[in-house]
């Protein structure tokens, strides 16, 4: 269902290969890149020169021939027109050793500064006392220097011995010297780059050299036919566009709200449709879906939930999603989630529809989003503030939230397919969101549990204790849960779902007097986010559970309900039922029809059901 739907979102893409969402076509793809060619092409008409940029190298020389490679592997692309290189060796002290060695800089030379023509190599000359210096103007020419008087003089420098040094002959596997720092040269000839100038890099020069000239010519004489063929595709993709606008069919779209928004119709999608490589899941996008987010509605510990605009081709058609944004400190929460979500078989009408998961942004600015379907009712807990139930709305909402349930629970998925069962650990009525149908579906997976049967028990050991106090079971409040049994995590969630069953009821129109919406144990804790140790007091210490007024027995519904909510939060948890169990005695009270009378027809001489109160009889822990 969720496939398809993001297939019909996304345009008709599977058959150009794209990978994910994106709102440019494959015409307009190839015009983007013919334009990023053609500007690329768009370079300089000098020849710009590349030299070998080192400050300090140790040479390495051939007595014979007075060839010496310089040892940089440095490449800098001078910046100036005509400019050339340069390369310097001189004698300097050692810091270790107090001892005189020969180094050499190298790097780019002003072209303006140069007062003799430019030759193809580095033929050094000892006119300035202590060192050789040489100027070329071809690229890397500097990489090396060739000294006069091979085999007979060396440097004129101090204690040379008109050789040249013994030092030069060096191991040529020595590491290269660093890129030049900031110049340093005794006479200055550069301002060398530092180390973070972008035109210094490593390996072989990449500008055009002065024999592509001719080369040089042809590419600027063909850039402005390059740019018309640009422009004229272009116009010719926009025109086309825009007479033939490729939108999503229709049915994917729920009902426009007056304004001109969609939802998306996910609930009434056709999974037959869908594309298995899509189900449930799109993280493998590389492209972020064209969202907008338009306001915050939710802020839990972990995330924030916005409401946003799925964009399709235009801004003037989008289907509504909820985005559960994640900060950049709780990426775990997130992939947690994100792993729970992306179980194909996570498909169910009680549990909130999953479109993808992205990330977004860098460093401390990154973010971690969850894309699902978007409620406009909100929570149970908001929603129970704004409304009073009917008595089959009541039937219907109960019979939903623990239908989802069951189904989280259930090692079988609808179609009879092997299913990861799994723990929500955190049932409660903000986290149950109401649909537009009235229906309830589960929501915020962020503690659930894969209750996976081949895992050791020592992975569970810190699996007990987490939740929500108000909605915690006994045993999880006393981190006593049997890890052994894996049916335990199971047995939490429906003493959880007891709770929230049990607001829903106080919220019921058929009671007689509805009071304002409280949330459960509200009349027996003083604070509006009650600790553990708190909740210990009340749930195991003093045996409470929310009051099942007498007015309630008044509507045998709504007795037979209670007697349900009883069942799930016993206080003995392998006591309790089972969230399936549970669904299938609450659809058995929809199929029904009850009255204000508590005796039916069949029953007028019996005594109505009464909820029972085995748990306040129980002693003390």
């Amino acid at each position: 269902m969720v496939s398809a739907t993001l297939r019909r979102v996304c345009g008709e893409a599977a058959s150009d290969r794209r990978r994910g969402c994106s709102v440019v076509g494959p015409t307009s793809s190839l015009v983007l890149t013919t334009l990023a060619i053609a500007l690329a092409l768009m370079s300089p008409a000098w020849a710009a020169t590349s030299c070998r940029a080192c400050e300090g190298t140790t040479p390495v020389c051939d007595d014979v021939t007075g060839r010496c490679d310089v040892r940089c592997d440095y490449v800098r692309t001078c910046e100036g027109e005509g400019d050339g290189c340069f390369a310097s060796m001189y004698l300097m002290e050692d810091n270790r050793t107090a001892e005189l060695t020969y180094v050499v800089d190298t790097g780019c030379w002003a072209g303006s500064a140069f007062n003799a023509p430019q030759a193809d190599d580095c033929r050094a000359d000892d006119s300035f006392p202590g060192m050789y210096t040489c100027l070329c103007g071809t690229d890397q020419c500097n990489g090396e220097m060739i000294l006069p008087h091979a085999g007979v003089d060396g440097p004129s420098g101090p204690d040379s011995g008109g050789d040249i040094p013994p030092d030069f002959l060096l191991d040529p596997n020595d590491p290269p010297s660093p890129p030049v720092g900031s110049g340093g040269f005794p006479w200055d000839p550069m301002a060398g780059p530092g180390l973070d100038d972008p035109t210094v890099r490593p390996g072989a020069d990449r500008a055009y050299g002065p024999e592509n000239t001719s080369v040089l010519i042809g590419i600027v004489a063909i850039i402005p036919a390059l740019l018309v063929l640009v422009l004229v595709i272009f116009a010719a993709y926009v025109l086309y566009r825009r007479r033939h606008p490729k939108n999503p069919p229709s049915s994917i779209f729920g009902a426009e709200d007056g304004n001109g928004n969609y939802q998306i119709k996910l609930d009434d999608f056709d999974s037959e449709m869908a594309d298995p490589s899509l189900e449930n899941t799109l993280n493998h996008n590389e492209e972020h879906l064209p969202i907008k987010l338009d306001t915050s509605v939710g802020k839990g510990r972990f995330a924030e939930v916005w409401k946003g605009k799925l964009f399709q081709e235009s801004e003037d058609r989008f289907v509504t999603v909820a985005v559960k944004i994640f900060r950049y400190d709780e990426k775990q929460s997130w992939q947690r989630e994100k792993d729970i979500f992306s179980d194909p078989a996570l498909k169910h009408p009680n549990i909130l529809d999953f479109l993808t998961a992205e990330e977004r942004g860098n460093g401390i600015d990154r973010q971690y989003w969850l894309i699902t379907s978007y409620h406009s009712n909100g929570c149970l807990r908001a929603y129970l503030g704004r409304h009073i139930l009917t008595w089959e709305q009541l039937c219907g909402m109960s019979q939903t939230t623990a239908a989802g349930l069951a189904y989280l629970h259930a090692d079988r998925a609808t179609d009879g397919a092997a299913k990861m069962p799994i723990a929500h650990r955190d049932v409660k009525s903000s986290n149950v969101l109401v649909k537009s149908d009235g229906t309830c579906c589960l929501a915020d997976f962020g503690l659930a549990l894969n209750l996976d049967p081949t895992i050791r028990v020592e992975e569970y050991a810190n699996s007990g204790q987490v939740g929500t106090p108000r909605y915690m079971a006994p045993e999880a409040l006393e981190s006593r849960v049997n890890l052994v049994n894996l049916e335990s995590f199971k047995q939490i969630d429906v003493y959880a779902m007891a709770l929230v069953l049990w607001e829903m009821l106080a919220r019921c129109e058929v009671i007689g007097d509805v009071g304002p919406y409280q949330p459960a144990f509200a009349d027996k804790l003083s604070g509006d986010h009650p600790g553990i140790d708190t909740m210990k007091d009340v749930v195991i210490r003093g045996r409470e559970r929310p009051d099942i007024p007498t007015s309630w027995l008044a509507h045998q519904g709504l007795c037979r309900m209670s007697e349900v909510i009883e069942d799930c939060w016993d206080h003995d948890g392998e006591a309790r039922i089972t969230a399936s169990c549970a669904e299938e005695r609450i659809n058995e009270l929809q199929k029904r029809q009850f009255t204000a009378i508590t005796i039916d027809s069949e029953d007028e001489e019996k005594e109505p059901l009464r909820p029972k109160k085995r748990y306040i009889e129980e002693t003390d822990v």
